[in-house]
């Protein structure tokens, strides 16, 4: 795998940002420790992305990819606010939490047509003369 062919960082970390109104991006990186028990098979190969709204830890969603991923969408609240999130590893039957992210603001989805912010193609089309 190439991307386990770059050197690793010194430090396990986890970032959340906003993609759009309704998309998180969510990217990890492991230390070269904790990738050597993920490929060891300490963890199970699987991991667990979980998405709280801040402050309160009132969850929101669930996602489970490899961890080798690296990185991965996450849809964001429909009522918006501030979100963190949560990397979980399964280890002998137990989901362990191994990292916390950063808060980041989901904005609240759009509604109705109208209440867009954007303009439709048509709006722009010019009549031929």
């Amino acid at each position: 795998m190439p991307e386990l062919s770059r050197p690793l960082p010194p430090e396990d970390r986890l970032v959340l940002l906003p993609k759009n109104p309704g998309i998180f991006f969510i990217f990890w990186q492991f230390s070269g420790c904790r990738a050597d028990s993920f490929r060891t098979a300490s963890f199970s190969p699987e991991i667990e992305l979980r998405l709280y709204y801040a402050g309160g830890k009132t969850p929101v969603s669930s996602h489970k990819v490899p961890w080798q991923a690296g990185r991965a969408y996450l849809p964001a609240p429909e009522r918006g606010g501030n979100c963190e999130a949560a990397l979980y590893a399964l280890r002998n039957g137990d989901w362990e939490r191994l990292l916390d992210s950063n808060q980041a603001a989901a904005p609240a989805a759009a509604g109705m047509a109208e209440d867009l912010a954007c303009a439709s193609l048509e709006f722009h089309k010019k009549a031929l003369s």
